[in-house]
C-alpha cells in the first residue's frame, strides 16, 4: 500500500514495482485489525463480485462466522449497516474480525497477509481462529502480524522485533530453546492459549 522510503519490497527477487498492479493485488489476501462494509448482504460482502453461495457458506464456516449469521432470518442474504438498512444486522468487532477472514478466504489468493487479524477477539477466540487458519494455509504463504503469540506455535519462521529492530529468527522451539526475549513473552501468554496437548487452557 506504501511506497518503501528504504529498501525494498521483493517477491521471488523481483521487486514488486515490476509488477503489473492488478496482477500483483491477485496474489494478496490481506485482513486488517479495521475495515469498513458495504451496506450490501453478508454473502455480498464477503465475495465482492461473483457470489457462490457454496463458497460463501465454506468461508463463513470456516471464519467462525457461522453461529451469527445461520441465526438470522436472512442468513447470508442479511444486509448490513443497520442504519441504513431497516431489515440489516449489526455486527460485534470480533464478527466484524471474522467477516474479514472470511473474505480473504474466499479470495483464495495465495499470499495471506494478517495484520493483527484477531485484535477484538478474546484469547481462546482467537486461538481456535490461527488453528483454523493454519488448517486453510496449507500450500500458501502466510505472513502473521500480531503483539499476541497465539499465531507463533505453528509458523515455520518467527521474526522477533523490538523497536524497529529484528531481535530474534527462528522456529517456535528454536526461539524457545534459545531462552531469550521471545520465550520469555510466550510464557507470559502461554496460559491464555493451548497446552501441548491442545487443550484450552482457561487459568
Amino acid at each position: 500500500m506504501y511506497t518503501p522510503t528504504e529498501g525494498s519490497i521483493r517477491i521471488n527477487g523481483h521487486v514488486i514495482s515490476d509488477f503489473n498492479r492488478d496482477e500483483y493485488y491477485k496474489l494478496l489476501s490481506s485482513v486488517y485489525q479495521r475495515s469498513t462494509f458495504l451496506p450490501l448482504s453478508i454473502a455480498r460482502n464477503i465475495a465482492i463480485n461473483n457470489i457462490d453461495y457454496n463458497r460463501v457458506d465454506a468461508c463463513i464456516r470456516a471464519s467462525g462466522l457461522d453461529t451469527k449469521v445461520y441465526s438470522l432470518a436472512k442468513k447470508a442474504d442479511t444486509p448490513l449497516i443497520k442504519e441504513i438498512n431497516v431489515d440489516g444486522t449489526y455486527l460485534s468487532g470480533g464478527e466484524s474480525q471474522k467477516l474479514l477472514m472470511a473474505r480473504a478466504l474466499y479470495k483464495d489468493a495465495p499470499i495471506y497477509i494478517l495484520d493483527e487479524p484477531t485484535s477484538a477477539l478474546d484469547p481462546i477466540a482467537e486461538s481456535k481462529i490461527y488453528m483454523q487458519y493454519q488448517k486453510l494455509s496449507k500450500d500458501k504463504t502466510c505472513i502473521f502480524i500480531s503483539h499476541r503469540l497465539s499465531s507463533t506455535r505453528f509458523c515455520d519462521r518467527i521474526v522477533y522485533m523490538e523497536n524497529g529492530t529484528i531481535e530474534e529468527i527462528g522456529s517456535h522451539d528454536e526461539l524457545m530453546r534459545l531462552g531469550k526475549k521471545y520465550a520469555e513473552l510466550f510464557e507470559i501468554q502461554s496460559r491464555y492459549y493451548l497446552n501441548n496437548t491442545n487443550e484450552v487452557l482457561v487459568s
